[in-house]
């Protein structure tokens, strides 16, 4: 894993946040400014899935608030055709 922090905008929500990249740069590990927002990881494959699906987005983003500072992380991935949101401790991560 690349600690290397990358500044974006948040995939999310769209506010400043910064990322850096997972699992042989197939994902990205947001940690995003927005109080609304928080802390999650994306897959690249799910990202292509959502990016015009702004309606599941903000249904991410309750979840991703909840993991903010604490032992789990939530992990979005795409499980055959479908997206997959799971919040997992980071201890499996």
């Amino acid at each position: 894993m690349s600690n290397t922090k990358f500044s974006e905008s948040c995939y999310l929500c769209n506010s400043d946040s910064n990322y850096i990249k997972t699992d042989n740069e197939k994902k990205r590990h947001y940690l995003c400014s927005n109080e609304n927002c928080g802390e999650y990881e994306i897959s690249l494959s799910a990202m292509e899935h959502l990016i015009h699906n702004n309606d599941f987005k903000s249904q991410l983003l309750p979840l991703a608030k909840r993991c903010k500072g604490t032992d789990g992380l939530l992990k979005i991935s795409v499980k055959g055709t479908a997206i997959e949101a799971k919040v997992r401790p980071r201890a499996e991560v």
